[in-house]
């Protein structure tokens, strides 16, 4: 038998044209009564548009993780947290390659809503305020958020506490007993290498630290190769490294050893992002842990609740969350005390 809106309508005690609005979602009607005509519509079999129901009677939820792609372990990690963070629930997850040029990338976050997709993740470092205010006037009121910092934020953004990664690399520095320090900076466009810089730069003139080397690089193996070039001509070089991504780190090691530099005897190196090869890079390496799935877990709760109140506008106030990061010692600094001592 084929169930019609007076069917609902029987069910739920509404008039037919109550019931009307509440699948179209339009007119007034409150949010109890969408979710009553909905349940019954589920109850009864009727054909609805899962996309338009209350969002804890979906059956699934699918969001948009947009982002530019490099080389590298960094991004299957990133994607790997959002996964384990929605493990266990109905929300699922499209992982989509983009430019970061207006012509291009900004035609094709718009088209994500109407691709029935339900929210957006953005994970586009780069990006200007005036490019996140064309994306908001773009989408209009469509739940997304930036998993990347925002110098002047108008878009609400979850993100990593870089500043204090920075900060603790510093301190770790400290605490081996390094006074000479040096940085290999990633791209200068980019808002989280600015943050990671200043919190070690802060750290050292706080506590009498010397900086000694700057470099600035992209965030890629080559750039790490580069970097230590730039060291082995220094006449004056630092006795420990912040390498402000795990590649540059590894970049600059695979060329340090390959010339019979000694890692940590020579100069200790640590990185940032605690991606898995740190583990079994030799020698293994320092990092800053971001912990993907903590920050997927806090991004996905705030678009749940963002769904959740579809029947209001989405609005964003330019809110920025800080998710802590934390220092895992690894060989690449931690024999540097001991070694040092030996030796002198």
């Amino acid at each position: 038998m084929k169930i019609t809106l007076k069917d609902i309508a029987k069910d739920t005690g509404l008039s037919i044209s109550t019931v009307s609005r509440a699948l179209a979602k339009s007119g007034k009607i409150s949010p109890e009564n969408v979710k009553r005509v909905f349940e019954s519509a589920q109850r009864l079999n009727y054909p609805i548009v899962s996309n338009l129901a209350p969002f804890e009677l979906r059956n699934s939820v699918y969001i948009a993780l947009v982002t530019t792609f490099h080389p590298g372990e960094f991004y299957a990690s990133f994607f790997n947290g959002f996964s384990n963070a929605a493990a266990g629930s109905n929300i699922h997850f499209g992982l989509f390659n983009v430019c970061t040029k207006k012509d291009c990338g900004f035609r094709f976050i718009e088209s994500i809503k109407k691709n029935h997709f339900d929210a957006a993740v953005l994970f586009l470092p780069g990006l200007s305020k005036e490019d996140y205010t064309e994306i908001l006037e773009l989408v209009g009121d469509f739940p997304m958020i930036s998993a990347a910092p925002i110098a002047t934020p108008v878009m609400d953004s979850i993100v990593f506490d870089n500043y204090s990664g920075g900060h603790l690399i510093g301190k770790h520095f400290k605490e081996r007993g390094f006074k000479k320090i040096g940085i290999i900076q990633g791209p200068s466009s980019e808002l989280e290498t600015h943050l990671r810089k200043n919190g070690l730069i802060d750290y050292c003139e706080q506590n009498g630290l010397e900086l000694v080397m700057k470099y600035r690089s992209d965030y890629d193996i080559s750039s790490g190769k580069g970097a230590y070039e730039h060291y082995k001509n220094l006449q004056n070089k630092p006795e420990a490294i912040f390498a402000c991504n795990d590649a540059l780190a590894i970049g600059f090691i695979h060329s340090a050893t390959r010339d019979g530099v000694s890692i940590p005897a020579d100069v200790a190196i640590a990185g940032y992002d605690d991606i898995p090869i740190c583990e079994y890079q030799n020698p293994t390496l320092t990092s800053i842990h971001t912990p993907y799935e903590v920050l997927g877990k806090n991004i996905l709760d705030h678009l749940t609740n963002q769904l959740s109140n579809k029947n209001s506008d989405v609005t964003h106030s330019g809110s920025t969350k800080l998710i802590p990061v934390s220092l895992i010692e690894r060989e690449s600094t931690a024999k540097s005390q001991l070694v040092r001592a030996l030796g002198s």
